[in-house]
């Protein structure tokens, strides 16, 4: 489906995107989505120009001004009932049956095509980083309402800490799906939410790689992934640091701030599988079992140096923390 906008509508939805995705400018938006530039500035400023449905995210469509709607093949529309004319004028009402007939057979086909599920791409940074977001601090949910489903995917985080990165994972659902996650406030525990709604990815991410539906428990890597090697694991390994893990100062015995990289999370396979990583990839990394919750620590400067230089983080905040330190460590190993 296509749809024509009034102007201000056009200004509307352009503004809201770059409100929603902290973009400054229509190439930045260009950039995430993969769409020409000078196709977004036909959108934004061409007044008869239909814009797809597929563009225009759900929280801003019903208050936008619909001129018209039109389906997305309604071009070849126009032109095959011209061809259909000239057809029957030439080779009559048998060939029109003949290639209606054809066309039916044709159009099952693709249909079949638009059901087939998702297709995760397994190598991609970007989803890999949001699969570990999701097994930090994410979910998958079902929720039956009346006679309707609802499939959701949601994110949590600190109302205070988290509002930059949360325009990052934002950014992410949107270059991948399409989806702008809304945004919900709960003030009286100073945390945020992101909750956009997705069947086939839920499907996906349940089917595919094991994440379950509901409660969240026996938490893992899926071996399609985690054989992939580091090269591609430290995404995930990114995206669970930035929401589940935590960078601080422990005292050494003679008082000395002593940078900390930790993960605390209560699923004993998954650390255990991103513990044996670590390790083989060079980290120095502690890893403490209990009953109530496992715990990966990496200390020190060099271990922070290498977790910088070969995983990162997406979290605005941690990284500047870690950043700060880095050269804090270093100005004083220069003083000394």
């Amino acid at each position: 489906m296509r749809i024509l906008l009034s102007e201000k509508s056009r200004k509307d939805l352009f503004n809201f995107l770059r409100k929603e995705l902290n973009c400054n400018s229509l190439k930045e938006l260009s950039e995430l989505k993969k769409i020409p530039l000078k196709t977004l500035q036909t959108w934004l400023y061409e007044k008869d120009r239909y814009i797809p449905q597929i563009f225009i995210p759900q929280q801003i469509k019903g208050n936008l001004e619909i001129l018209d709607e039109k389906e997305d093949n309604w071009g070849n529309v126009k032109g095959g009932k011209k061809t259909y004319r000239i057809i029957l004028e030439k080779y009559g009402l048998k060939e029109i049956r003949k290639r209606q007939s054809n066309g039916g057979k044709k159009a099952i086909k693709l249909n079949r095509i638009k059901q087939i599920p998702i297709i995760l791409d397994l190598d991609n940074p970007l989803f890999l980083e949001l699969y570990g977001i999701l097994l930090g601090d994410g979910w998958l949910s079902k929720l039956k309402y009346k006679e309707k489903t609802n499939w959701l995917i949601g994110v949590s985080g600190n109302g205070t800490l988290d509002r930059e990165f949360f325009l990052h994972i934002k950014k992410i659902v949107y270059g991948l799906f399409n989806r702008i996650p809304y945004q919900k406030e709960r003030p009286q525990c100073n945390s945020i939410e992101l909750n956009f709604s997705h069947k086939m990815l839920v499907n996906a991410l349940n089917k595919d790689l094991g994440f379950p539906i509901g409660k969240k428990v026996n938490l893992r890597i899926p071996n399609n992934i985690y054989e992939k090697g580091f090269p591609k694991v430290k995404y995930i390994i990114r995206g669970i640091f930035d929401t589940d893990g935590s960078f601080y100062y422990d005292k050494t015995p003679v008082g000395r701030p002593y940078p900390c990289i930790s993960i605390s999370m209560k699923s004993p396979e998954l650390m255990q599988q991103i513990h044996d990583l670590l390790i083989s990839e060079g980290f120095k990394a502690y890893h403490y079992h209990s009953t109530k919750i496992d715990n990966i620590t990496l200390k020190g400067s060099i271990q922070l140096k290498k977790w910088l230089a070969e995983i990162g983080s997406s979290n605005p905040y941690k990284l500047t923390k870690m950043q700060k330190a880095l050269v804090a460590q270093l100005d004083s190993a220069t003083d000394s």
